[in-house]
């Protein structure tokens, strides 16, 4: 079952970042709802680096790293081993892209999901024409495979707006990888018998580019599924 209603002063919210930095404007929208940030550095340039430590000289924002390109599930699972390692861990965290696609105002609607659920995702399936067509095909693919393996109807399988609460944070391993992590992580929650809701959230593709490259990510994302 889940855990009841969530504190915002018990989220820390995980931001991993490759080619660019999160801008100021999304970390501080991020804080204006969870208590703190901690960003991951994937390899980021040093001139990206320096604006991260700009971007991180204020309270409640660190910086973690991974000590090079080694994708985006080892950013989000060091980001986690960081954050559950602190004397006074959270109770749930909250995973953001840095790229601008998962706006904060996003943000009350899945701490409220938490209340009934130990994974909350983002859902963009009500705004498809704002997904570039191989990202749309991408996700209806993992998807399907996903209801397929695990007999539960499964909305946007790809979204990295993520909350994790619970077993969900505890009990079901996240391992490293790229963004086949994700959804192996989604997969094990829901044959686990974890519960797991989606909340909208709108389709953002205007933001720093995303490192998703379509046919070799897509394929990873398959194959991590199908296994």
């Amino acid at each position: 079952m889940s855990g009841g209603r969530l504190d915002p002063a018990r989220v820390a919210a995980l931001v991993p970042c490759h080619r660019e930095p999160p801008g100021a404007d999304l970390v501080a929208g991020v804080l204006e709802h969870v208590a703190s940030v901690l960003v991951v550095d994937d390899g980021l340039s040093p001139p990206a680096r320096a604006v991260l430590a700009d971007c991180a000289a204020g309270a409640d924002v660190d910086v973690a790293s991974t000590n090079g390109n080694r994708g985006k599930g080892h950013a989000l699972a060091t980001g986690l081993r960081v954050l559950l390692a602190r004397p006074a861990a959270p109770e749930a965290v909250l995973t953001v892209d840095a790229d601008g696609q998962h706006p904060p105002s996003s943000i009350p609607a899945l701490l409220a999901a938490a209340g009934r659920a130990d994974l909350v995702l983002g859902n963009r399936f009500r705004h498809l024409a704002r997904m570039p067509l191989e990202r749309r095909v991408a996700n209806r693919l993992a998807s399907g495979i996903l209801r397929l393996a695990t007999g539960v109807p499964v909305q946007d399988s790809q979204c990295g707006m993520r909350l994790l609460r619970g077993r969900a944070l505890h009990e079901i391993p996240f391992e490293g990888g790229g963004y086949e992590a994700e959804a192996r992580h989604l997969k094990r929650c829901l044959v686990a018998g974890v519960p797991v809701t989606w909340v909208e959230i709108p389709a953002i593709y205007e933001g720093a580019p995303s490192s998703f490259r379509t046919v070799r990510d897509t394929i990873r994302v398959a194959l991590a599924l199908l296994r």
